[in-house]
């Protein structure tokens, strides 16, 4: 692979190695920042129409209770930094519309895909356009939130200085997003399920996503790993890539769960885990 296809999107370096090869896309590692990224971008139009198919967040069915969880802790934390107002870019089904709501915050969203049908039925203002044509900018948010974005997006930094238009001064951003520093990305390679192109298009290192977040002119006051791995989760983990799904392995794979999950949680707190959230503050 020629190392000079496409710069590194986290931190703009210009050497990478080739990493590995899933679905036909190469993804190469920067060799400065250790980010995983797709190169050759594949084509803008294939993956608009990958957005706006019907059974996009087709994977979210049945992890509503996970997601609404997920938004409620992620809502008071913004409330405690003292946000009023949000903006969430991305925000599918709103289940994090809808913790921020419940909390008295003021919130809208941006999405085109048709799963936003359910959050603008249920009251919420959510614009159908692109992020990149959402405007004009107006400094008007305490806080923009992106959880699950940066990955998916050809020129993150791009995104990040938008979203930064939209804040007030000393004003927030919050994201998540998969880590490729993560014990679970290490030691599964192409395997790790967060590898998905054209859909994940970076997979950011640490050090990668705070270079980026800096050349956005932002600076990180919270940041935290996680992995979403309960006991279940675990054990679905144990078959798929271990142990397969015969009776005595699944018997097995809920012995390992059980004997692993406290080791999980030891793997979030050193910032080992499948992915980051981060809540940082403009400049």
């Amino acid at each position: 692979m020629n190392s000079a296809v496409r710069p590194c999107p986290a931190c703009d370096g210009p050497h990478a190695d080739f990493a590995f090869r899933v679905r036909d896309f190469d993804h190469a590692r920067c060799r400065r920042c250790g980010t995983v990224f797709v190169t050759p971008l594949p084509d803008p139009q294939a993956i608009e129409t990958l957005y706006l198919a019907p059974d996009y967040h087709g994977s979210a069915e049945g992890q509503e209770q996970r997601m609404r969880a997920e938004g409620d802790a992620r809502a008071a934390i913004l409330r405690r930094f003292g946000v009023r107002s949000v903006l969430e870019v991305g925000c599918g089904p709103g289940h994090f519309l809808d913790a921020c709501r419940d909390l008295g915050l003021q919130v809208e969203g941006v999405d085109r895909a048709r799963t936003a049908e359910g959050p603008r039925r249920r009251g919420h203002t959510v614009h159908e356009v692109w992020f990149s044509d959402f405007g004009p900018p107006a400094p008007r948010f305490d806080a923009v939130a992106m959880w699950e974005v940066v990955e998916h997006v050809a020129d993150p930094k791009d995104i990040l200085l938008q979203a930064r238009k939209w804040l007030r001064p000393g004003g927030f951003l919050a994201l998540s997003t998969p880590s490729s520093s993560g014990l679970p990305a290490r030691a599964l390679g192409p395997r790790f399920p967060m590898v998905i192109p054209p859909d994940h298009l970076s997979l950011f290192s640490r050090r990668g996503l705070q270079t980026l977040l800096g050349a956005a002119d932002f600076d990180p006051v919270r940041w935290t790993s996680f992995s979403g791995l309960d006991r279940a989760a675990l054990s679905r983990g144990f078959q798929r890539f271990v142990l397969g799904s015969s009776l005595p392995a699944r018997a097995v794979s809920a012995g390992l769960a059980l004997a692993a999950e406290p080791v999980a949680r030891l793997v979030d707190r050193a910032g080992l885990g499948t992915g980051f959230e981060v809540y940082a503050v403009a400049r």
